[in-house]
């Protein structure tokens, strides 16, 4: 009998534990995404496929430019003036 009350007890915990988190967002991890920047010469805009314009916010204090092109992506200095130019276009 005290198995089954224990087991109960368990089967209670859980369920309460598990009704907490459903429906809860799940939470970005807080810091900026780039860890370094490109620190080679200038890209061609032609070789770059996107461009992601991330703004300073509560999880990064820094602006981040994210450039996709077909091998990879790479983050940018955002006050290069090869960057700027890219941003405008």
């Amino acid at each position: 009998m005290k198995l089954t009350v224990s087991t109960f007890v368990l089967l209670i915990c859980t369920a309460a534990l598990l009704s907490t988190t459903e429906g809860r967002p799940k939470s970005q991890k807080p810091g900026c995404r780039c860890r370094q920047q490109y620190p080679g010469p200038a890209i061609p805009a032609k070789k770059v496929l996107s461009l992601s314009v991330i703004p300073a916010g509560p999880n990064c204090k820094n602006e981040e430019i994210i450039a996709k092109m077909k091998k990879g992506q790479t983050c940018l200095d955002p006050t290069k003036d090869w960057v700027i130019s890219l941003k405008k276009e």
